[in-house]
């Protein structure tokens, strides 16, 4: 009895990807009884018979419905699987593309990620843009698990730093331009932006992530969350501004003072917030925060670095309107990352219908 042997490696690949809401599709130009088979002892769902790829519609709208139903396609050309990528590619999708021989060449130029085996024939390795020298399936998830931790941790680190830029286009909005004066000295925006963007973002770039990865929503995700917090974080910091320097009556420097705790405050706030999986990862997260925090305070308790850095010596007023701040701050940041992640769900389910 002849049969097809599976790689030892193929059913790792194949859940890997399934958790990963990545849609997996056969393309060959075997019998579509064996393409089926094959696809269904891989794990791939519900593959318990292959399209036929000599009934394959002519009509564009209509082969793309039929590759999306279809987890394989059995007895399909070179031209048709291009096209198939090529449906996929232009309704929107990310399209990666593995293959071999020189039928697959097509389908190859045509896709987002062309990956080659390294025993593929030369022109198939040639129009690619990555090749398993190993030729083991298991880079495949290595790879796509290591480059998705880049993007999501770039997404991150863009976050923090957007919203900084925008908390800070609204406080030259609302306080620098119509006093004149800015609530920080630019010695105190190193200290508050080392504390909470320049040591954190370090650390964040390298930490593990898990989750889907979403390409084409990079710009709009970062917009999505740094606008709303960049706002209420902006807000908690001018309501600790005006608190301290006209409602109390303080010094500019006592002001800008409760402004750099308010910052750091907020600012530390906004990297835990990017952090959102429960776990281990949250805790180191949550201990880097308080060891910034605790710098901070001890930059504050020392007369050298409140000479250096020109903060007053904190007052019940001053810790008044700090906590006043941090407050809005947060209650802002609480209802707008509620609103931000009410909308990243939707999206998500409509992504997935």
């Amino acid at each position: 009895m002849l049969a097809e042997r599976l790689r030892n490696d193929a059913g790792r690949t194949v859940e890997f990807f399934t958790a990963e809401d990545v849609a997996l599709k056969v393309l060959s130009g075997d019998n579509p009884a064996t393409v089926g088979a094959i696809a269904r002892d891989a794990g791939i769902a519900a593959a318990s018979g292959a399209l036929d790829g000599g009934a394959l519609p002519a009509a564009d709208g209509e082969l793309l419905d039929a590759t999306r139903a279809a987890p394989a396609i059995g007895r399909i050309s070179p031209e048709d699987k291009a096209r198939v990528v090529q449906v996929l590619a232009d309704a929107g999708e990310y399209v990666g593309m593995l293959g071999d021989g020189v039928n697959d060449v097509p389908a190859l130029k045509n896709a987002r990620l062309a990956i080659a085996q390294g025993s593929g024939t030369e022109m198939a390795r040639s129009v690619s843009d990555l090749v398993l020298v190993s030729g083991e399936f298991s880079e495949v998830p290595r790879m796509v698990h290591e480059g998705r931790q880049i993007l999501r941790n770039i997404q991150r680190v863009a976050r923090l730093f957007v919203t900084k830029a925008l908390f800070t286009a609204f406080l030259l909005v609302t306080i620098a331009l119509p006093s004149g004066v800015f609530p920080l000295l630019p010695r105190q925006f190193t200290l508050t932006s080392t504390l909470t963007i320049g040591i954190p973002a370090f650390f964040l770039a390298l930490a593990p992530s898990t989750g889907p990865w979403r390409p084409e929503g990079f710009l709009r995700a970062i917009a999505r969350f740094s606008i709303p917090a960049g706002i209420a974080t902006g807000s908690g910091i001018l309501v600790a501004y005006l608190l301290m320097r006209h409602a109390f009556d303080g010094s500019l420097t006592e002001a800008r003072t409760v402004t750099a705790a308010t910052v750091v405050t907020a600012g530390l706030m906004i990297v835990m917030a990017l952090e959102d999986e429960p776990g281990r990862r949250r805790y180191a997260i949550a201990g880097l925060c308080a060891l910034m925090a605790a710098g901070f305070v001890l930059v504050s308790a020392l007369p050298a670095g409140r000479r250096f850095f020109d903060l007053a010596t904190p007052t019940g007023q001053m810790v008044a309107a700090w906590a006043v701040g941090a407050l809005v701050a947060l209650a802002l940041l609480a209802v707008a990352l509620r609103v931000v992640a009410r909308i990243e769900r939707r999206g998500a389910g409509e992504t997935a219908a």
